[in-house]
């Protein structure tokens, strides 16, 4: 039996975390002792559901206040984060870093066990490469969700793998029924600026409809502000005369029943995604793709949507208009990404080339204790 403990950078659940909490309960159903460590918040309680034990940490970003008293206090939570993984780690076979945020954790914990970050995002800021370099000592190996991902850390000095992320296979196809009279166009993003619904907004302003904007996707409680801009500029462009109706949704219980009745499915970041969840729930569905062309939209896509600048509201807008008048190509798109889902991103696989990674770390390090 192997023991995995996790190590979760954040308390709060979005991509990374719903990535994380499949593959706990995954490794859980087949036979392995599993805990994962993590700050307050929702992630807890999902994990329990699941049968995960958790270890408390506490909060690890960065604390409010002025730098001179934010600073010493981060490093002390950091402290008191890495004591607590240190102990749960000495009955673990392995530890599994999850995103970003755990790594200065994992770095001064200064675990016994081999210590595999999956990592989540495509580091471009200097200051992010920075904490990984300083990390790398505490690493036996990154896992990344796409090659994109992996490209940023070449030069980390720690072997890198890729295992892209997997949604649910098989699924039916999305074939609204009746069709709807007038074409919707989704956003299932989280409520938070680098995903871009401020771009969605403007792009909607330039359409002439008719059509509907549905954007689905709960929030953070630092991003009330901004879903706040959001909703108010949503109801701007639905007061016009352009026949542009937009609704914000917020969290929606079944996502992939919504987004079943979409025409035409958006990822608009302006950061790089990594291997965008939404944009793969949407290609398992058939419904067609228009996503920003960094990171690793391009690779998960690889042909099967239509791909724009980032931050450019006029070519999002035009690239819905194109897919919306033109049926062959909506079909061709739809044909293309259940294609690619079903080759590349079946979940249950990718979660059984993760869990087989992290088995072989752990065998790895049982055959060096044992020398």
């Amino acid at each position: 039996m192997t023991r995995l403990l996790a190590v979760a950078g954040t308390g709060q659940v979005s991509g990374a975390e719903r990535v994380l909490l499949r593959v706990l309960a995954t490794a859980r159903s087949e036979g392995w002792a599993v805990a994962c460590a993590a700050p307050p918040g929702p992630l807890a309680a999902q994990l329990r559901e699941h049968g995960v034990r958790v270890v408390p940490l506490p909060e690890l970003g960065l604390a409010a206040g002025p730098r001179a008293l934010a600073v010493p206090r981060t490093l002390a939570r950091w402290a008191r984060a890495a004591a607590a993984v240190r102990r749960a780690a000495r009955g673990a076979d392995v530890v599994l870093g999850n995103a970003l945020t755990a790594l200065p954790v994992l770095r001064l914990a200064r675990c016994r066990p081999p210590v595999v970050w999956l990592a989540h995002d495509v580091v471009v800021r200097p200051d992010r490469l920075r904490v990984v370099r300083l990390s790398a000592p505490a690493l036996s190996r990154v896992v990344g969700v796409s090659a994109a991902v992996t490209e940023r850390l070449q030069g980390a000095g720690v072997p890198l793998s890729v295992v892209h992320n997997g949604v649910a296979w098989p699924v039916d196809p999305a074939h609204p029924e009746p069709a709807p009279a007038v074409p919707v166009v989704g956003v299932n993003a989280l409520l938070t600026p680098w995903k871009g619904h401020h771009v969605v907004l403007e792009a909607a302003a330039r359409l002439a409809g008719p059509v509907r904007i549905e954007i689905m996707g709960g929030q953070l409680p630092k991003d009330a502000e901004y879903a706040d801009g959001v909703a108010r500029a949503a109801a701007a462009v639905s007061s016009s005369a352009r026949r542009v109706e937009v609704e914000v949704l917020g969290h929606v219980a079944d996502p992939l029943a919504r987004m079943r009745t979409w025409t035409v499915a958006l990822s608009a970041s302006t950061d790089p995604e990594a291997c965008p969840l939404n944009v793969l729930e949407a290609m398992s569905l058939g419904v067609p793709v228009v996503a920003t062309d960094h990171g690793g939209s391009p690779e998960v896509l690889d042909g099967s949507g239509v791909l724009v600048p980032p931050g450019d509201p006029a070519a999002l807008a035009a690239a819905v208009v194109r897919l919306l008048d033109d049926p062959e190509l909506r079909e061709r798109c739809s044909h293309s990404g259940r294609h690619r889902v079903a080759q590349a991103h079946r979940l249950e696989e990718q979660t059984r080339v993760l869990l087989r990674l992290l088995a072989d770390e752990a065998a790895g390090h049982e055959v060096g204790e044992s020398r």
